[in-house]
């Protein structure tokens, strides 16, 4: 498999979300959350998703030229309506607001409403990092999952992020959808032309299936448990009723119909940690809590414990130094792209030699 520099898959992105219309910084926020996506091993929403949200923006269902909106505002909230626009520029902008709101107020929370696809929910969360504060990103979608005891979609899966920071090891950070898989794990393994785990999702008629191609052609992912399907009622209600966005059948599968206004929402919060104690001794405590934890006692065939991120930050730093590798049909749709809007498609790094 060819690995790239991701400086290169950004710029590639970028240009190509330029082309669509977008501004210049526009473009490179949804071409960096692609890329840190690939970066940190979530390939099933990194430049996979090009094709999709490129269509949107030619398509109408995507806003290239956002004219984003502060509906409401008081010192530590904000409600702001996204006008359409991408949903990496519109967390991008909400959580900004967040972080500036938590520093002169302890938290920042801004809900967003008339966005878009939003992407991994860690990459907005991330941001608060960045200024030593904790960040929290929550969305809803389109219907993809279906309830805890139904056979076919009814509510999104409404992922979760959430990102702490720490002292000497890597920052906690929870990136989560409410199902057993991601659906763009399932359509990942259907471009790969490979079978998924049983129990992740059912097909048209309510059963069991290993075929990823079942999820598009009426198909549904499974909640994690009733807990997941807990969590995913709870998201709905945060990040799309609050805000008065569309919830639930409301919102159209973004990839299948290219053309309509998604309308979702999106939560953000951000935590200076300074308003509740010393910011050294938290990222510390977090660092005890990691080593605390990492020293439990294995079961047998496990070989280490790790934490949320920890995997996804060896990823990013493994993947930096040696490309990151797309599959050929990934690699045959940014060669498609780029005839389409004459740009040079990115190079593959060069293989080392073998010993």
């Amino acid at each position: 498999m060819n690995r790239y520099a991701s400086s290169d898959l950004r710029n590639f992105a970028a240009m190509l979300f330029a082309a669509e219309g977008l501004s210049a910084g526009h473009a490179a926020i949804s071409a960096d959350c692609l890329v840190a996506a690939d970066l940190r091993g979530t390939h099933s929403h990194g430049v996979i998703r090009l094709p999709f949200l490129l269509q949107r923006l030619r398509q109408g269902g995507a806003n290239p030229r956002p004219a984003l909106r502060v509906l409401r505002d008081a010192p530590a909230t904000a409600l702001i309506d996204g006008d359409g626009g991408l949903g990496a520029v519109t967390a991008h902008e909400a959580m900004q607001m967040a972080i500036k709101k938590a520093a002169q107020c302890g938290v920042g929370l801004v809900v967003a409403r008339n966005s878009d696809f939003i992407g991994t929910c860690a990459y907005s969360a991330m941001l608060a990092l960045q200024c030593g504060m904790i960040g929290l990103t929550w969305t809803n979608g389109a219907p993809g999952m279906a309830p805890w005891g139904g056979r076919q979609n009814a509510i999104g899966n409404n992922p979760l992020g959430i990102a702490v920071p720490a002292a000497e090891q890597p920052p906690v950070v929870l990136d989560m959808a409410m199902s057993v898989s991601a659906g763009g794990k399932v359509r990942l393994a259907a471009k790969r032309g490979e079978d998924i785990p049983e129990g992740w999702i059912l097909d048209r008629e309510g059963r069991d299936t290993t075929a990823p191609e079942a999820l598009a052609d009426g198909g549904a992912l499974l909640p994690l448990g009733h807990k997941g399907f807990g969590l995913a009622v709870m998201g709905e209600i945060l990040a799309g009723i609050l805000g008065d966005a569309a919830m639930l059948d409301e919102i159209p599968p973004w990839f299948a119909a290219p053309e309509r206004r998604v309308a979702s929402g999106h939560l953000h919060l951000a935590i200076d940690i300074a308003a509740f104690r010393d910011v050294a001794g938290f990222r510390l405590r977090v660092d005890d809590l990691t080593g605390r934890l990492k020293e439990t006692p294995l079961r047998a065939g496990c070989e280490e414990i790790l934490l949320p991120g920890e995997r996804a930050a060896r990823a990013e730093a493994q993947q930096s130094d040696h490309g990151i590798p797309l599959p050929t049909a990934i690699e045959a749709d940014l060669h498609d792209l780029a005839g389409m809007h004459g740009l040079v498609p990115p190079r593959p790094l060069a293989q080392p030699a073998s010993a």
